[in-house]
């Protein structure tokens, strides 16, 4: 088991992050498997076995635990001895625990796992063998993916997100938009890409103000540096069972911190549209997103009575798109707040009665 060693350094996350040319040298199929863990001890070693039973067995696989107070390093370590790279560190948050395992990281490409997530015999390999027939610009991958434990949601990812690909494997076209436009879910996750590592180093990792939305906020980073190709196959398996949000991560039940934290990651999406002058599809969308997280600061103002910031929230929403609803939402905010907090309250009720 190996020691704490320092993280990656974040710096700007708004660095230059063009695609590059490619060099001459043979593809290199050396993967390091970061997996982050946090009180999983029931689980972890489910993960762990997955990455180490790939047909294309990876070079490492490194477990970065953010602070678990259960006994997650002793199974670690009856379970696989020195077959994995184990790193303690007080608990950071997910994006942290990634970057640790990104700074250790030794192959030249890596692949992450949640831990309480499994993958297929064939994942990487299958994953390896279409970034090498397409090249160099392809610095990024990822698989389709089967939710599981869960009686809320079927089928597969890129079904639940309405993405239909032509092959069985093959390349994204138009990438960028395809990881910003809403859909039920997120088409591409984080357990399901493998990604060159000087891309990942690149990028500057995951930001570590970010506890929610994460994945997200670093795909569409990445997803600027490189093209991203994919497997159709569903060869991860995410584990969707009712979570219990305790202890540090109990602030992911505050609807507030959510929102801060969704309002944080967009308003960086469309800053990288405008220096990167992305696709117009790309900004529209994540305007259209920003006026319903401002529309939702104003349900949740309205519902405190906070009038004036009620207001100032609709207004934003409006900056972003005009849609009949939030003029109408506007107006009543104007004329009669009281019945501004009579509607958000509605609203509070019917999410906690679908909940």
């Amino acid at each position: 088991m190996s020691l704490p060693a320092p993280h990656v350094p974040l710096g700007n996350h708004m660095q230059d992050v063009s695609l590059e040319e490619a060099p001459s040298n043979r593809m290199s199929q050396r993967i390091s498997v970061v997996i982050p863990t946090y009180n999983r001890a029931a689980l972890i070693a489910n993960a762990v076995r997955s990455a180490l039973e790939q047909t294309l067995a990876p070079l490492e696989v490194i477990v970065v635990d953010d602070g678990s107070t259960d006994d997650t390093r002793e199974i670690l370590e009856r379970t696989f001895g020195d077959r994995v790279r184990y790193f303690y560190q007080p608990n950071q948050g997910q994006s942290a625990a990634f970057n640790t395992g990104i700074a250790n990281a030794q192959g030249d490409w890596i692949a992450f796992l949640a831990s309480d997530d499994l993958w297929l015999p064939e994942k990487t390999a299958r994953q390896m063998r279409v970034l090498e027939k397409l090249g160099f610009a392809y610095g990024a991958c990822v698989t389709d993916a089967r939710f599981v434990n869960t009686d809320r949601v079927y089928g597969t990812v890129f079904a639940h997100a309405n993405v239909k690909v032509p092959e069985e494997e093959g390349a994204f076209h138009k990438h960028i938009q395809l990881l910003v436009t809403q859909r039920p879910t997120a088409p591409c996750m984080v357990q399901t890409l493998i990604a060159r590592s000087d891309l990942v180093r690149k990028i500057q990792g995951f930001d570590p103000r970010m506890r929610f939305g994460e994945d997200e906020e670093f795909l569409f980073r990445l997803a600027v540096a490189t093209r991203f190709c994919y497997v159709r196959a569903a060869l991860t398996l995410v584990d969707r069972r009712p979570a219990r949000h305790t202890g540090p991560n109990e602030i992911w039940d505050r609807a507030e911190f959510r929102l801060q934290q969704m309002q944080y990651r967009l308003e960086k999406g469309l800053e990288l549209c405008r220096i990167h002058n992305l696709q117009p599809d790309a900004h529209k969308a994540i305007r259209k997103q920003l006026r319903s997280v401002h529309s939702a600061w104003a349900n949740w103002y309205a519902e405190g009575g906070q009038h004036r910031k009620t207001r100032e929230a609709i207004s934003r929403a409006v900056s972003y798109e005009i849609t009949a609803r939030v003029v109408v939402k506007w107006l009543i905010s104007r004329i009669s707040p009281s019945l501004a907090y009579k509607a958000a309250r509605l609203v509070a009720v019917r999410r906690t009665r679908t909940k």
